[in-house]
């Protein structure tokens, strides 16, 4: 069995408080300049604030503020991805963006009306347009996982 030594793995732990997002921002700063492109990493940044920002406001919205938001990224030649852990409720995020692909595609979607699913519009638009993997599944410790996966085209 071979193993790809060259798969580097980081994580934080941050407190579900908006005001952590300075802490998450200067920890992926790290990553740019690396071996990912940086309209990959400025996309992932973009995904990582808005994935960190929903479980913040919605999934631990019931939670205390001390409950933790678990984010690792990991970085091959082959991939970057992020992957953002809560331990709030099930949600269908595959409904979701199903959803929006339907209303988005209709002539007189107007994104402006619809504010509080400017996550879910930008996800399916990484996905559709940027071929990002995003899917969000339920663990068996009861924690949800929002994974962010981008394939790295080899020069």
């Amino acid at each position: 069995m071979e193993t790809n030594l060259l798969i580097h793995n980081y994580s934080l732990q941050v407190a579900s408080d908006l005001d952590a997002m300075v802490t998450v921002v200067e920890w992926f700063d790290q990553f740019n300049g690396t071996q990912i492109p940086y309209q990959t990493w400025l996309e992932g940044q973009t995904a990582l604030l808005e994935g960190f920002t929903n479980v913040v406001r919605h999934a631990h919205s019931h939670l205390s503020p001390e409950t933790p938001v678990n984010l690792e990224i990991q970085i091959s030649p082959e991939y970057f991805q992020i992957c953002i852990w809560d331990q709030g409720d099930s949600f269908d995020l595959e409904a979701a963006l199903e959803k929006f692909n339907q209303e988005t595609s209709q002539r007189e979607f107007d994104p402006l009306d619809h504010e509080s699913q400017w996550g879910c519009i930008f996800l399916l638009k990484l996905r559709k347009d940027y071929g990002w993997t995003i899917s969000y599944i339920r663990e068996l410790d009861n924690r949800n996982c929002l994974l962010l996966k981008k394939t790295l085209t080899i020069s």
